[in-house]
């Protein structure tokens, strides 16, 4: 289970950030500085020492749990908040797109090689491409059908039903791959069941499934999800669709729809729908349009740590390893093509443990298994 985030963890995790951020800068503003290289080896000492205390203090602070009650709200407020901007996200992506230049920059030095030269101008190019790939990172965390229905609440109305945070699941889907005899695949997908007000536990459940998004943004609708399952549970609120519901049904390939439960807790859980789960409440006006209450506002979901020991161990101690292997170049311990060799390797690790740690596995490490009811499903040709 994940544990709250404190501002004694955000604040050591964001110095942390901070003091490795100096490091690649003095790499690469003093890249033929002469060694030791104690204006990079000092910051990424304090920055380890710092992630250690952001470990500590994530360990220390306590779990994640429900949300308080609270009464049920007869408005559907017109402000509908987005999801929180995870900044120790941002900050993290860009200084892993960088790491590899950082590297390469620092065990370049003096000598002035050619493959030295070459090895830079790669990695330089490689953090201009991702940088400009992570920008998504910046941009809205909502999808432009999530704006759709913002903008509609912010109109005045939406189709709107009362609804309980019934069970989250993981769906094990298993299907055929088309690529031979015997050939099947299993994927996993992430709702939430929601529970029209007077429906009976497990009927007529309408599910709620995660954004989607693009470039590094990918991660956010489950993150978000995972969020609301572990403290929304059990809690009613208004599900809302957009009043222009069929300009998003008829443009999209998959005829998902965007979808807002408003928890009477004051917060808000973005996602899609599937056809099968809007299409009997807006085309049978099933859902009413309801106005919208401009006195009322609701705000993102808390936001747990983004730590998890069982997952991010291992990637801890691949970035201690890539730091261990910048050492001896940076002391001027070794040879200068030991030491490029060295700062190739540095490079690959910090690139690896950063993938891991925001953008590989991304289900793995957002969705706690303790939190999900497994369902399997199979495709018509399998049952």
């Amino acid at each position: 289970m994940r544990h709250r985030s404190t501002p004694l963890a955000t604040a050591l995790g964001g110095a942390a950030l901070l003091f490795t951020a100096v490091a690649w800068g003095s790499a690469v503003v003093r890249y033929d500085a002469v060694a030791p290289r104690l204006d990079i080896l000092v910051p990424l000492a304090l920055a380890a020492l710092l992630a250690v205390g952001w470990l500590l203090a994530v360990r220390a602070a306590p779990p994640v749990e429900q949300l308080p009650a609270a009464a049920a709200r007869e408005g559907i407020p017109a402000t509908l908040g987005t999801v929180r901007r995870d900044w120790g996200h941002v900050g993290a992506a860009y200084l892993t797109v960088w790491a590899p230049f950082a590297a390469a920059r620092a065990a370049y030095g003096e000598g002035g090689s050619v493959f030295g030269s070459a090895y830079c101008g790669l990695t330089l190019f490689f953090g201009v491409v991702m940088s400009l790939y992570a920008t998504g990172l910046l941009t809205d965390q909502l999808g432009a059908a999530q704006r759709m229905l913002k903008e509609d609440a912010a109109a005045g109305s939406v189709h709107a039903v009362r609804v309980r945070f019934g069970t989250p699941v993981r769906e094990e889907y298993r299907r055929p791959t088309g690529m031979g005899v015997g050939s099947v695949m299993t994927t996993s997908s992430y709702y939430v069941d929601l529970l029209p007000e007077g429906g009976a536990d497990g009927q007529d459940a309408i599910r709620l499934k995660s954004m989607s998004g693009d470039n590094f943004r990918i991660p956010i609708g489950e993150k978000h999800l995972s969020h609301a399952a572990a403290q929304l549970s059990g809690h009613t609120g208004w599900l809302c669709w957009p009043t222009r519901w069929k300009d998003i049904a008829g443009t999209d390939k998959q005829r998902r729809l965007s979808a807002a439960f408003v928890a009477d807790t004051g917060h808000v859980v973005w996602g899609l729908m599937a056809q099968q789960d809007w299409e009997s409440w807006l085309r049978d006006d099933a859902a009413p349009v309801r106005e919208t209450d401009t006195g009322l506002a609701v705000e993102p979901l808390p936001r747990p740590s983004r730590f998890r020991s069982k997952v991010h161990a291992r990637t801890l101690l691949i970035a201690a390893v890539a730091a261990l292997t910048a050492v001896p170049y940076l002391v001027g311990a070794v040879p200068y093509g030991l030491g490029l060799a060295l700062g190739a390797v540095a490079g690959v690790l910090a690139l690896v443990a950063g993938g891991r740690l925001g953008i590989v596995g991304v289900q793995k490490q957002n969705m706690d298994p303790e939190l999900w009811t497994v369902r399997h499903e199979a495709h018509p040709s399998l049952r």
